[in-house]
């Protein structure tokens, strides 16, 4: 059971392993807009949202850089499933696209999420606990509680893409706060606090 003596740490993202991964590449984005999600092809994932927000922008490249047993939801015709891929090669193909999609019907703390803020792509994602935990709304990214909102961001990010105050307010929350050196500096006070009490 929590107590008064319950302690919480964020989950954080390894950045300097990011930075190797990509050190020397340069995004190469397509001509055709192109919104990404990773992860497992999962019922907590809703693929169901996410193929009816790709048909509704028959223009726009959808990629779900991942795999999983509800793959054969996804049937819109500009959705493309990579299958599983290691983290590096993730990273790489995600450097190059516009923005990143989060139809989740719950999370923790996602890290694909950490992780694209740190690249600077505008995060569309569900209003569910774990994303605005992380996603304060056109502050560092967009809240959507349905898929009217979810529209209205997509077609405001291809006309007018989004300000560079939101992509850096997203990449500094992420090199301030949710990484595993700041995670491992929480982690060690609590016990120091521990051992000095003893």
């Amino acid at each position: 059971k929590l107590t008064r003596r319950a302690l919480y740490v964020d989950n954080g993202i390894n950045i300097k392993n990011i930075d190797q991964a990509l050190a020397g590449l340069h995004a190469k984005t397509s001509s055709r807009f192109t919104i990404f999600t990773l992860g497992r092809i999962t019922s907590q994932k809703d693929p169901q949202l996410f193929n009816e927000i790709a048909k509704k922008f028959p223009n726009i490249n959808f990629v779900w850089i991942g795999d999983g047993k509800l793959r054969k939801v996804l049937t819109s015709p500009n959705i493309m499933v990579t299958g599983w891929l290691g983290v590096e090669d993730a990273l790489k193909l995600a450097m190059n696209y516009n923005a990143f999609l989060l139809t989740s019907e719950w999370e923790g703390l996602p890290m694909a999420l950490l992780e694209a803020m740190y690249l600077k792509k505008p995060c569309i994602v569900s209003n569910v606990i774990g994303n605005n935990n992380v996603i304060t709304n056109n502050v560092n990214g967009f809240l959507c509680d349905n898929i009217s909102d979810y529209s209205r961001v997509i077609n405001k990010l291809v006309n007018k893409g989004a300000s560079n105050d939101l992509l850096n307010n997203a990449h500094n929350d992420i090199i301030q706060h949710y990484n595993s050196t700041v995670m491992a500096k929480n982690y060690a006070a609590i016990y120091r606090k521990a051992l000095n009490q003893k």
